[in-house]
Protein backbone atom coordinates (compact mmCIF):
# COMPACT_ATOMS: atom_id res chain seq x y z
CA UNK A 1 0.00 0.00 0.00
CA UNK A 2 2.79 2.34 0.92
CA UNK A 3 4.65 1.38 -2.22
CA UNK A 4 1.71 2.31 -4.41
CA UNK A 5 1.44 5.67 -2.73
CA UNK A 6 5.08 6.43 -3.29
CA UNK A 7 5.00 5.49 -6.93
CA UNK A 8 1.96 7.67 -7.53
CA UNK A 9 3.59 10.55 -5.74
CA UNK A 10 6.78 10.21 -7.75
CA UNK A 11 4.79 10.15 -10.99
CA UNK A 12 2.95 13.33 -10.07
CA UNK A 13 6.21 15.06 -9.14
CA UNK A 14 7.83 13.98 -12.40
CA UNK A 15 4.81 15.22 -14.33
CA UNK A 16 4.93 18.56 -12.57
CA UNK A 17 8.68 18.82 -13.27
CA UNK A 18 8.06 18.04 -16.95
CA UNK A 19 5.37 20.74 -17.17
CA UNK A 20 7.68 23.21 -15.41
CA UNK A 21 10.49 22.40 -17.85
CA UNK A 22 8.09 22.76 -20.77
CA UNK A 23 6.85 26.10 -19.47
CA UNK A 24 10.44 27.28 -18.98
CA UNK A 25 11.32 26.20 -22.50
CA UNK A 26 8.26 28.01 -23.85
CA UNK A 27 9.25 31.11 -21.94
CA UNK A 28 12.78 30.98 -23.35
CA UNK A 29 11.42 30.49 -26.84
CA UNK A 30 9.08 33.49 -26.40
CA UNK A 31 11.98 35.56 -25.14
CA UNK A 32 14.04 34.54 -28.18
CA UNK A 33 11.17 35.49 -30.50
CA UNK A 34 10.85 38.84 -28.74
CA UNK A 35 14.57 39.51 -29.15
CA UNK A 36 14.42 38.58 -32.83
CA UNK A 37 11.45 40.88 -33.38
CA UNK A 38 13.25 43.72 -31.61
CA UNK A 39 16.35 43.13 -33.71
CA UNK A 40 14.29 43.23 -36.92
CA UNK A 41 12.62 46.43 -35.83
CA UNK A 42 15.98 48.05 -35.05
CA UNK A 43 17.39 46.87 -38.37
CA UNK A 44 14.42 48.26 -40.30
CA UNK A 45 14.76 51.63 -38.59
CA UNK A 46 18.46 51.75 -39.39
CA UNK A 47 17.77 50.85 -43.01
CA UNK A 48 15.14 53.59 -43.22
CA UNK A 49 17.55 56.12 -41.73
CA UNK A 50 20.26 55.06 -44.17
CA UNK A 51 17.80 55.36 -47.04
CA UNK A 52 16.76 58.85 -45.89
CA UNK A 53 20.41 59.88 -45.61
CA UNK A 54 21.16 58.51 -49.08
CA UNK A 55 18.15 60.34 -50.50
CA UNK A 56 19.20 63.56 -48.85
CA UNK A 57 22.76 63.16 -50.16
CA UNK A 58 21.46 62.36 -53.61
CA UNK A 59 19.25 65.43 -53.67
CA UNK A 60 22.25 67.63 -52.95
CA UNK A 61 24.12 66.27 -55.96
CA UNK A 62 22.09 64.88 -58.83
CA UNK A 63 18.53 63.86 -57.95
CA UNK A 64 17.06 67.32 -57.15
CA UNK A 65 14.83 68.44 -59.98
CA UNK A 66 15.50 72.05 -61.07
CA UNK A 67 12.84 74.53 -60.16
CA UNK A 68 11.21 75.68 -63.45
CA UNK A 69 10.68 79.09 -61.93
CA UNK A 70 14.45 79.45 -61.62
CA UNK A 71 14.91 78.91 -65.37
CA UNK A 72 12.19 81.42 -66.23
CA UNK A 73 13.74 83.89 -63.81
CA UNK A 74 17.16 83.57 -65.49
CA UNK A 75 15.62 83.80 -68.97
CA UNK A 76 13.66 86.87 -67.89
CA UNK A 77 16.81 88.57 -66.61
CA UNK A 78 18.58 87.72 -69.88
CA UNK A 79 15.74 89.18 -71.94
CA UNK A 80 15.74 92.34 -69.85
CA UNK A 81 19.52 92.68 -70.30
CA UNK A 82 19.25 92.20 -74.09
CA UNK A 83 16.42 94.72 -74.34
CA UNK A 84 18.42 97.21 -72.29
CA UNK A 85 21.42 96.82 -74.59
CA UNK A 86 19.22 97.25 -77.67
CA UNK A 87 17.56 100.35 -76.22
CA UNK A 88 20.93 101.86 -75.38
CA UNK A 89 22.25 101.10 -78.87
CA UNK A 90 19.19 102.60 -80.56
CA UNK A 91 19.34 105.63 -78.27
CA UNK A 92 23.00 106.09 -79.08
CA UNK A 93 22.29 105.92 -82.81
CA UNK A 94 19.45 108.44 -82.49
CA UNK A 95 21.62 110.85 -80.50
CA UNK A 96 24.47 110.41 -82.99
CA UNK A 97 22.08 111.04 -85.88
CA UNK A 98 20.72 114.19 -84.26
CA UNK A 99 24.25 115.41 -83.58
CA UNK A 100 25.23 114.81 -87.21
CA UNK A 101 22.14 116.64 -88.48
CA UNK A 102 22.83 119.55 -86.14
CA UNK A 103 26.48 119.60 -87.19
CA UNK A 104 25.48 119.68 -90.86
CA UNK A 105 23.09 122.57 -90.19
CA UNK A 106 25.75 124.56 -88.34
CA UNK A 107 28.32 123.82 -91.06
CA UNK A 108 25.90 124.88 -93.81
CA UNK A 109 25.01 128.07 -91.95
CA UNK A 110 28.66 129.01 -91.46
CA UNK A 111 29.40 128.30 -95.12
CA UNK A 112 26.49 130.51 -96.18
CA UNK A 113 27.65 133.36 -93.94
CA UNK A 114 31.21 133.04 -95.25
CA UNK A 115 29.87 133.23 -98.80
CA UNK A 116 28.05 136.50 -98.04
CA UNK A 117 31.16 138.04 -96.46
CA UNK A 118 33.35 136.86 -99.35
CA UNK A 119 31.03 138.42 -101.94
CA UNK A 120 30.96 141.77 -100.12
CA UNK A 121 34.75 141.75 -99.64
CA UNK A 122 35.40 140.97 -103.30
CA UNK A 123 33.04 143.73 -104.47
CA UNK A 124 34.54 146.40 -102.20
CA UNK A 125 38.11 145.39 -103.10
CA UNK A 126 37.24 145.81 -106.80
CA UNK A 127 35.52 149.14 -106.15
CA UNK A 128 38.58 150.54 -104.36
CA UNK A 129 41.11 149.17 -106.87
CA UNK A 130 41.10 151.18 -110.12
CA UNK A 131 44.15 151.66 -112.30
CA UNK A 132 43.83 154.31 -115.03
CA UNK A 133 45.93 152.09 -117.32
CA UNK A 134 43.14 149.51 -117.34
CA UNK A 135 40.30 151.65 -116.03
CA UNK A 136 37.65 150.29 -118.39
CA UNK A 137 38.37 146.64 -117.42
CA UNK A 138 38.49 147.52 -113.72
CA UNK A 139 35.13 149.30 -113.92
CA UNK A 140 33.63 146.36 -115.78
CA UNK A 141 34.94 144.04 -113.04
CA UNK A 142 32.99 146.10 -110.47
CA UNK A 143 29.87 145.82 -112.64
CA UNK A 144 30.33 142.05 -112.91
CA UNK A 145 30.42 141.78 -109.11
CA UNK A 146 27.22 143.85 -108.71
CA UNK A 147 23.49 143.24 -109.01
CA UNK A 148 20.22 145.10 -108.54
CA UNK A 149 20.02 148.85 -108.17
CA UNK A 150 23.73 149.29 -107.42
CA UNK A 151 24.68 147.61 -110.69
CA UNK A 152 22.23 149.76 -112.61
CA UNK A 153 23.51 153.02 -111.07
CA UNK A 154 27.19 152.12 -111.45
CA UNK A 155 26.68 151.04 -115.04
CA UNK A 156 25.11 154.41 -115.90
CA UNK A 157 28.13 156.31 -114.52
CA UNK A 158 30.78 153.87 -115.74
CA UNK A 159 32.01 155.97 -118.65
CA UNK A 160 32.45 159.09 -116.49
CA UNK A 161 34.25 157.02 -113.87
CA UNK A 162 36.70 155.72 -116.48
CA UNK A 163 37.37 159.20 -117.89
CA UNK A 164 38.02 160.68 -114.44
CA UNK A 165 40.51 157.90 -113.58
CA UNK A 166 42.30 158.32 -116.89
CA UNK A 167 42.49 162.12 -116.70
CA UNK A 168 43.86 162.11 -113.14
CA UNK A 169 46.06 159.11 -113.84
CA UNK A 170 44.75 157.63 -110.64
CA UNK A 171 45.85 154.35 -109.28
CA UNK A 172 44.04 153.09 -106.22
CA UNK A 173 44.68 149.80 -104.45
CA UNK A 174 42.12 148.60 -101.91
CA UNK A 175 42.24 145.94 -99.22
CA UNK A 176 39.89 144.65 -96.54
CA UNK A 177 40.92 144.99 -92.91
CA UNK A 178 37.95 143.28 -91.32
CA UNK A 179 34.48 142.12 -92.26
CA UNK A 180 31.52 140.78 -90.30
CA UNK A 181 28.00 139.74 -91.12
CA UNK A 182 25.51 142.10 -89.55
CA UNK A 183 22.36 140.31 -90.64
CA UNK A 184 21.04 137.78 -93.11
CA UNK A 185 17.64 136.95 -94.51
CA UNK A 186 17.50 134.04 -96.87
CA UNK A 187 19.39 134.99 -100.04
CA UNK A 188 20.41 138.45 -98.81
CA UNK A 189 22.74 139.74 -96.14
CA UNK A 190 24.30 142.92 -94.80
CA UNK A 191 28.05 142.95 -94.25
CA UNK A 192 30.01 145.58 -92.34
CA UNK A 193 33.54 146.16 -93.61
CA UNK A 194 36.59 148.17 -92.60
CA UNK A 195 38.78 148.79 -95.64
CA UNK A 196 41.76 150.87 -96.69
CA UNK A 197 43.25 152.04 -99.96
CA UNK A 198 46.30 153.83 -101.25
CA UNK A 199 45.97 156.56 -103.88
CA UNK A 200 48.46 157.73 -106.45
CA UNK A 201 47.45 160.40 -109.02
CA UNK A 202 48.62 163.28 -111.16
CA UNK A 203 47.77 165.75 -108.45
CA UNK A 204 50.73 164.61 -106.34
CA UNK A 205 49.31 161.83 -104.22
CA UNK A 206 51.84 159.08 -103.74
CA UNK A 207 50.18 156.04 -102.30
CA UNK A 208 48.34 158.20 -99.82
CA UNK A 209 46.39 155.97 -97.38
CA UNK A 210 42.65 156.25 -97.08
CA UNK A 211 40.39 154.49 -94.57
CA UNK A 212 36.86 153.39 -95.36
CA UNK A 213 33.95 151.93 -93.45
CA UNK A 214 31.10 150.50 -95.46
CA UNK A 215 27.79 148.69 -95.10
CA UNK A 216 27.34 146.42 -98.09
CA UNK A 217 24.18 144.53 -98.97
CA UNK A 218 24.69 141.38 -100.98
CA UNK A 219 22.06 139.35 -102.78
CA UNK A 220 21.95 136.16 -104.83
CA UNK A 221 22.29 136.58 -108.56
CA UNK A 222 22.08 133.19 -110.25
CA UNK A 223 24.57 130.93 -108.49
CA UNK A 224 26.58 133.83 -106.96
CA UNK A 225 26.23 136.52 -104.33
CA UNK A 226 26.92 140.08 -105.51
CA UNK A 227 26.78 143.64 -104.19
CA UNK A 228 23.29 145.12 -104.40
CA UNK A 229 23.89 148.24 -102.33
CA UNK A 230 26.91 150.10 -100.91
CA UNK A 231 26.79 152.74 -98.19
CA UNK A 232 29.78 154.60 -96.78
CA UNK A 233 29.60 154.80 -92.99
CA UNK A 234 31.15 157.87 -91.28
Amino acid sequence: MAADVNEETVSEVLAELAEAEAAEAEAEAEAARAKATAARLRGSAEVDELADDDLADGEDIDDVEPDPRGWWSRIGRLIVAVVAVVVLAVGSLVVTGLMLVQHEKVTAKKAHQAELIKAASAGVTALLSIDFNRAKADVQHVIDLSTGSFKDDFTKGADDFVKTAQQSKAVTVGSIKSAALESENGDTGVVLLAASSTVTNANGAQKDPRAWRMSVTVARDGDQYKMSNVEFVP
